[in-house]
């Protein structure tokens, strides 16, 4: 008897099963593997009948199907198979202006602070649970096409893949190509998951790899390549913390930045690790070229990476409770930027606070005299900032002469678009790190080495409370409490332990 009912529950559950997981091939519903062939009512028929009979699959077959702009639901996945490509139309028509304006998502550049409007995309999902892209073939977007070549900053560019709002979301397996802006933006969206997929953007500006800014979110396992910064977190919302996510085992290529918080930190960001990463220059050599000299940059006829880590805190949000460890960089401009700004002001119009942050294993190659900033305001300083075992190789050095040519009074742009080089220009007074309004620093087991001399200090530290450096070596020295390798300006509590 027991047997029996045991018998029954099971075939009960077999027969329950498909009539949620069912699979609706999109070719059913009159798609064409066709260039002519515009198959955006097609797919939309597919997810809207698999949404409408309680969930599962709609399948891409092998073959390349053209398509506008798809609106995934609720309990609906996209199945790539193997030799499926879903490529974006190259017709701007074909991608509506999708309303966002209830969700009050902060625009980042084009926007002056204002709510965006409304968003373009190949793939969106809005408000959406239980959905995702999934599978072994590609979704490829229009990025290439003249349409969309509209150049730096610009509105009008779909994005790969938009999801807003949604709950428990898996992207998995693809590889996701050529967009014509960010390429993944995940946007107030909570249990999101990001195994496995293979990323390449080259064919416009402002093609962000991952955006990210949600809620309990694991990426993993993923191979980024993109003309913007590769891995972005965003906080675009006034009452959502990006929070609580895990990122481990990509390869980030950028020309901009390797992994950044910001620039949108409107509420903030805590609790996030970043582990086991590779961070490297983009595959192309394009779009971004820094117009630097040869007295600034090493080779800069060559791509390199902006800033290998950048921690940002420009919107009156907090940032805390963020570890990086295990990072190899190379080519990168400068290793690391943490900066507390006033971009904007939160709604007490106060500027953003930032504390608790430590990044440990970490071997930067740079490629210019540009050294690692830790910055944070008069009125808001970056507080407890740990680094420890930090490796950095620097190429070039300043001769004395040339620093005759440095500013005796290194600018602070506030208010401007933060970034190493436009916040606090090129010639900075020190050669390793240069630290300003900081309470409580520590730099444990740092090592820093010149292929070239360098006239400057190692450090440069103004309107620091508390800073502790031990076991750091300098060019083969071990750190000494001197001008001419430690210069300090209105600070107090300078430690240096051998």
């Amino acid at each position: 008897m027991k047997n029996h009912n045991v018998l029954i529950l099971l075939a009960a559950f077999l027969f329950s099963y498909p009539a949620y997981a069912q699979t609706y091939d999109i070719r059913d519903f009159g798609a064409k593997p066709d260039s002519t062939f515009l198959n955006t009512k097609a797919i939309q028929s597919a997810i809207d009948q698999c949404a409408g009979k309680g969930g599962g699959e709609v399948l891409v077959p092998a073959g390349t199907y053209y398509t506008g702009t798809i609106f995934l639901k609720s309990n609906v996945y996209l199945y790539l198979s193997a030799g499926a490509i879903l490529q974006g139309s190259y017709n701007p028509t074909d991608y509506p202006e999708h309303n966002i304006l209830p969700a009050k998502k902060f625009g980042t550049i084009t926007h002056n602070g204002l709510y965006l409007d409304y968003m373009k995309a190949l793939v969106i999902a809005d408000k959406a649970t239980h959905t995702g892209i999934i599978g072994l073939g590609t979704l490829r977007g229009p990025g290439e096409g003249k349409a969309f070549q509209l150049g730096l900053n610009k509105d009008g560019k779909p994005k790969n893949i938009f999801f807003i709002g949604c709950r428990d979301v898996i992207l998995e397996g693809i590889s996701i190509l050529n967009s014509a802006q960010v390429t993944v933006s995940i946007s107030g969206c909570e249990r999101v998951t990001i195994n496995k997929i293979y990323l390449r953007s080259w064919v416009n500006w402002n093609c962000d790899g991952l955006d990210i800014d949600g809620k309990d979110v694991i990426i993993s396992n993923c191979i980024v390549d993109s003309e913007d910064d590769a891995l972005c977190f965003k906080s675009e919302y006034l009452d959502k913390f990006c929070e609580n996510i895990t990122v481990t085992n990509c390869v980030l290529s950028s020309i901009c930045n390797g992994i950044k918080f910001g620039t949108g930190s409107r509420t903030g960001f805590r609790n996030i690790t970043v582990t086991n990463c590779v961070i490297k220059k983009g595959s192309v050599n394009g779009y971004r070229h820094w117009p630097m000299p040869a007295s600034i940059v090493h080779r800069p006829e060559e791509t390199s990476v902006n800033t290998g880590i950048v921690i940002l805190g420009v919107d009156g949000g907090i940032v805390e409770n963020i570890t990086i460890s295990d990072i190899i960089m190379t080519d990168v401009l400068s290793p690391i930027f943490i900066r507390v700004g006033k971009r904007f002001l939160n709604p007490d119009k106060k500027p953003s606070v930032m504390r608790h942050i430590n990044i440990q294993n970490i071997r930067a190659e740079t490629r210019s005299i540009i050294p690692t900033i830790i910055a944070g305001l008069e009125e808001s300083p970056a507080e407890d900032i740990r680094l420890s075992n930090i490796r950095i190789t620097v190429p070039k050095g300043v001769s004395a002469d040339s620093l005759k040519t440095f500013p005796t009074v290194v600018r602070e742009n506030e208010k401007g678009y933060p970034e190493n080089r436009l916040t606090f220009g090129t010639k900075l007074p020190a050669s390793a790190f240069y630290v300003r309004h900081v309470n409580g620093l520590v730099l444990d087991d740092v090592a820093v080495t010149y292929r070239k001399p360098d006239a400057r200090p190692a450090f440069y530290v103004d309107d620091v409370r508390g800073i502790k450096l031990k076991n750091v070596v300098i060019g083969n020295k071990k750190l000494e409490k001197t001008d001419a390798i430690l210069t300090q300006k209105n600070s107090e509590r300078i430690e240096v332990v051998n």
